[in-house]
């Protein structure tokens, strides 16, 4: 996979004798070969900056910049510039108090991660935001939205700053003494608070959760950065609940041991490989369904046939814990780190079903349960604790791979769309609600994921039942 690398382009302005011109610069970013900032795609164009702002913008914002993977509000834009709007539509129905401590929240995330709010008296300038999600950080302009790696991007910013840092101290003016002193000391800081970034807590329940025992808290942004600890992740990720059910949630975690899985680890290895290599640039739900047909062919599991993804799961040597838990808003825990895992986690209580029937056979559990089978392939280069819970704070990307990933390996869309012309092509409601509900007995999966598999499959044969689908499944 070809990567395309951030570049901050720093060009200094000849001095003049002045201090204002000793800071001036002409800034442009580039990813690749091509200048997204602060004209996309306009490689002579840059902007006339006050250098000295934009590194007292790193150095205040650095710990978000570097440890924040969430939004600070249970919300998921599809892009930063968004969250605002996304708020808004909350606070029509919301309490007074409720929308000035968000729009609170969302004023600090704005001026934190869109960095063209750190030059000093210049508005209207083109946006350039920057947040990190896992191994990834996205970076959204006016035109467009671009990821690059995490590591490629802390290089980048940390390059940026080092430039102007370097400049500033060649000046010899003590006026910069503090900044620069700020700058070098980035990566320190109190280790509660690099706790609260880096697994998106209030700062007090990061404190108790430190003082307690339940996390540990980070030594430095670096530690923090690494992202390899499995608690803070399900505390991250679970960080929109309460603390009580965050705690819990945490010693759930704790509770799955270390156990070898070497057909896991073989197969994750070769699905990652092989969407690299052929679904880089894919959509996610696209990279979801190319890799479930990977892993049937794998498996050598049959097109046609139901899958058993319990024992699928149980085969690859992951620890599967059906288990009554709180909260009951809580599906699913999948976790694989360096101290846990692999286990699943599949919580009865989101999942009812009648007695007399086998968990196995329960279609909402078995579609969860090949859910978290994606996260645990497909998101193993870091440490993964996928907590399918109301309001995770997962990436939309991540989930809509996994959601992908789910329904394409239980029922692959080209199968319904088989059957559908088998049965003589139905285009009236009831015939394609007996037609899911056929679906999602033969192939045991929920009603929704029937008809949303149809739809796909459909599509795929230029037929459109969109309209009729929505109302079988409007949920899906």
């Amino acid at each position: 996979m070809n990567e395309d690398h951030l570049k901050f382009l720093l060009n200094w302005s000849p001095p003049d004798g002045t201090s204002r011109r000793v800071t001036t610069a002409r800034l442009a970013v580039r990813i690749g070969q091509r200048t997204v900032w602060p004209v996309d795609g306009a490689d002579d164009a840059s902007l006339e900056i006050q250098a000295d702002d934009l590194l007292s913008h790193l150095t205040e914002f650095w710990k978000p910049l570097i440890l924040r993977q969430t939004y600070p509000i249970s919300t998921q834009p599809e892009r930063p510039s968004l969250l605002r709007a996304e708020a808004e539509k909350r606070w029509g129905s919301a309490p007074e108090e409720t929308v000035e401590r968000e729009d609170a929240l969302v004023t600090a995330f704005e001026e934190a991660h869109d960095l063209s709010h750190s030059f000093a008296g210049m508005f209207d300038l083109p946006p350039l935001w920057f947040i990190r999600q896992g191994d990834r950080m996205l970076v959204e302009t006016r035109s467009a939205l671009r990821s690059v790696t995490f590591e490629d991007a802390r290089a980048a910013l940390r390059r940026a700053g080092d430039d102007i840092a370097t400049h500033l101290q060649a000046t010899r003016d003590d006026r910069w003494s503090d900044l620069l002193k700020a700058w070098r000391t980035r990566d320190q800081g109190d280790p509660t608070i690099l706790l609260a970034w880096a697994a998106s807590l209030d700062r007090n329940v990061a404190e108790a959760f430190a003082r307690e025992g339940v996390l540990a808290a980070p030594h430095d942004v670096a530690e923090a950065a690494n992202d390899n600890d499995e608690l803070r992740i399900a505390a991250r990720m679970a960080s929109a609940l309460p603390q009580e059910q965050i705690r819990q949630i945490i010693a759930l975690v704790k509770s799955f041991e270390k156990c070898a899985a070497q057909p896991l680890n073989d197969l994750g290895i070769e699905v990652r490989a092989y969407i690299a290599k052929s679904s880089a640039d894919r959509r996610p739900f696209e990279q979801g369904e190319a890799a479930a047909h990977f892993v049937r062919t794998y498996l050598k599991l049959s097109t046609e046939d139901m899958v058993d993804v319990f024992s699928v799961v149980d085969d690859l040597g992951v620890s599967l814990h059906p288990e009554s838990v709180e909260p009951s808003t809580l599906f699913a825990l999948a976790v694989w780190g360096p101290r846990h895992g692999p286990a699943v986690l599949l919580n009865e209580l989101a999942m009812p079903y009648p007695a007399q029937i086998d968990f196995r056979d329960n279609w909402l559990a078995r579609v969860t349960l090949a859910h978290e089978l994606c996260h645990l392939l497909l998101d193993q280069e870091h440490t993964l604790t996928a907590v399918e819970v109301l309001h995770s704070r997962m990436p939309l990307d991540i989930e809509r791979r996994a959601k992908a990933f789910a329904g394409e390996f239980l029922l692959p869309g080209s199968v319904a769309a088989d059957i559908w012309k088998k049965a003589k092509s139905p285009r009236s409601l009831i015939e394609l609600e007996t037609l899911a509900g056929d679906l999602s007995r033969e192939y045991g999966v929920t009603k929704n994921v029937a008809a949303w598999k149809l739809e796909h499959g459909l599509n795929k044969i230029d037929v459109d039942l969109r309209v009729l689908l929505d109302a079988v499944a409007p949920n899906r």
